[in-house]
């Protein structure tokens, strides 16, 4: 009888039949093999139980559409690994991701959570830069709530299974913070590891600035506001402080390429960090941005997002 694998990859998808195939492929082309491969179809309708129920190599699961939250709780409870990681239905691994990961856990027995630098590319496979995250390490309670940039990709994240057995799994009542409230939950407990390496390929989503960036800020304000319930002794002003620079995160994600509506919501959300912190210079630069013509917001928004990244 084959014993378990050291690593279970956990891979939701849905309606990304093609783009599902290719993150499959950078799983299967790891350098380290001691895995297993859960794709977890979450009620896809365009062909992906065709496409992948007889693939042998992987373990694939289909259920109704419940979120990703749900299909990666699924793929949880199927897993065998002692070590947990995951990846989404449209980005990549580098080959030696696993090997690199494992690795660190087996030099550093006391490490619970490691995560890693990451590019990346858009869907013509331009390379659009390396994201350095090796800042985000240590101990980062409660700072983690009042970080609102890009902390680190979920595909670079591995975890030991007794750390997701301990917090639990991913809220399935959050539709887009489910993994930063698991990120929190983990990091009150434990410190973070970082490799420098930039270990995932993750793609630029070309998401719609009129759905769900407009739709943003209610969500993280749930995940806050539960965050804020789990610890009733953080202060008043920190918890002003991380709701400020939540609201100041979506004003700025907003200003890239949004029209007319966005910028009414996005100083709406400035004026909101700016009522809860007074001093949060990040609002008071979106609502000024807010301002600018579309097209010199967008070239400017464009000159900033190359600023954070590093080339090579």
């Amino acid at each position: 009888m084959r014993q378990s694998p050291i690593v279970s990859v956990i891979l939701p998808t849905h309606n990304r039949a093609a783009l599902v195939q290719h993150s499959i492929r950078s799983v299967l082309a790891q350098t380290y093999t001691d895995y297993e491969l859960i794709v977890v179809d979450d009620g896809s309708t365009d062909g992906t139980e065709a496409a992948l129920a007889q693939d042998g190599r992987l373990r694939y699961v289909r259920q109704a559409n419940a979120g990703p939250a749900a299909a990666r709780n699924r793929g949880l409870r199927l897993a065998r690994g002692e070590l947990i990681t995951f990846l989404d239905d449209d980005d990549l691994y580098e080959p030696e991701k696993l090997a690199e990961q494992v690795g660190f856990f087996e030099t550093h027995p006391d490490a619970m959570l490691l995560h890693s630098c990451f590019s990346k590319f858009n869907d013509a496979g331009e390379d659009l830069g390396v994201r350095d995250t090796t800042w985000f390490q240590g101990w980062l309670y409660p700072e983690i709530l009042a970080h609102w940039g890009m902390m680190m990709a979920a595909p670079t994240v591995m975890v030991r299974r007794g750390v997701l057995d301990e917090v639990g799994g991913f809220d399935e009542s959050l539709r887009w913070a489910e993994d930063p409230d698991l990120w929190r939950r983990i990091a009150r407990r434990y410190p973070f590891h970082v490799l420098p390496e930039s270990l995932v390929r993750v793609r630029q989503q070309a998401v719609s600035v009129s759905s769900d960036k407009t739709r943003a800020a209610g969500h993280f304000r749930l995940m806050l506001e539960k965050a804020f319930a789990d610890d009733p002794d953080l202060p008043p002003a920190f918890r002003r402080r991380a709701m400020a620079a939540m609201y100041t995160n979506v004003c700025h994600n907003l200003l890239g390429a949004g029209g007319p509506a966005e910028m009414r919501l996005a100083r709406r959300h400035a004026l909101t960090a700016l009522g809860l912190r007074p001093s949060q210079w990040g609002a008071w630069a979106g609502l000024g941005a807010s301002f600018i013509p579309r097209g010199l917001r967008a070239g400017l928004a464009a000159a900033f997002r190359r600023l954070r990244f590093r080339r090579g």
